[in-house]
């Protein structure tokens, strides 16, 4: 064999590992993006549920409202993704607050699709770290891939288990 033929043996080699894991980090990164949007649905039920207490509240100006109101506020139109499990985890805090102050009949069908609603956006989070765990642990497996076509690694996220939920 030819110096030439081994060189060329090898640059296919390469270019045929190269393109493999660039297909296989491709369909990792698609099941986050699917099991991302799949968790952005499960928190929008939750933001509605938070819209219809704040319209329906008897007295709108009462500070947990107005609180549920803000984090609301925040949790729909924050953009990165660092601070949405933060502002996530506050709206949770204030629907807790709003309903306990409620109390009202107004809030009986958030308070009953509430934990149903929490245990659906749960679920769509345990799946959306899972697809990003099996991302991560492809990256470190194939790190030179990674590298020539600019993968990175993704962050979990996690929201706090409401009252009587297991987290």
């Amino acid at each position: 064999m030819t110096l030439i033929s081994i060189v060329g043996i090898a640059l296919l080699w390469a270019v045929v590992v190269l393109a493999l894991g660039k297909r296989r980090l491709q369909a990792l990164a698609a099941h986050v993006a699917a099991a991302w949007s799949r968790l952005q649905a499960a928190l929008e039920k939750r933001h509605e549920l938070g819209r219809q207490m704040v319209a329906n509240a008897a007295r709108p100006d009462d500070p947990p409202i107005l609180a549920l109101h803000d984090a609301l506020t925040q949790a729909e139109f924050l953009s990165g993704f660092a601070m949405k499990a933060r502002t996530e985890n506050q709206l949770s805090q204030g629907l807790r607050d709003a309903l306990a102050v409620g109390g009202e009949d107004r809030f009986m069908e958030a308070a009953m699709s509430l934990p149903r609603v929490f245990e659906a956006m749960q679920h769509a989070a345990g799946d959306y770290n899972a697809q990003v765990r099996n991302l991560n642990a492809a990256l470190e497996r194939q790190a030179i891939v990674a590298r020539v076509f600019h993968y990175e690694p993704r962050e979990e996220f996690y929201l706090e288990a409401m009252e009587g939920e297991k987290s």
